[in-house]
């Protein structure tokens, strides 16, 4: 059984961990946090006018009107998962939990 130091080591460690994977994703996200919030808020009204269509088509309407640029945005969100506006919400959107 590991001692209580050891233990306070390892719950430092999984934080520093933590802390720099979010840092990482943080830096790797191609709009600000206010601006996915947005495009989940937008594809959350979207998706429940017409079921999608498996492309990224309001994804980028919502970048051109938001101007973000658009294949970047694109070429991220397919990384995390999100290979149509569907997916986004599905796959991507709970990698925000705690940032929205």
């Amino acid at each position: 059984m590991p001692s209580a130091a050891e233990k306070q080591r390892r719950k430092e460690l999984t934080q520093l961990t933590k802390a720099a994977t979010a840092a990482s994703f943080m830096a790797s996200l191609p709009a600000s946090i206010s601006q996915f919030k947005a495009l989940f808020d937008y594809l959350d009204d979207k998706l429940s006018e017409q079921s999608c269509d498996d492309t990224l088509r309001y994804t980028r309407q919502f970048a051109i009107a938001a101007q973000v640029p658009y294949e970047t945005l694109q070429e991220w969100l397919t990384t995390e998962g999100g290979h149509c506006d569907c997916e986004v919400l599905a796959n991507v959107e709970e990698k925000f939990a705690g940032l929205l």
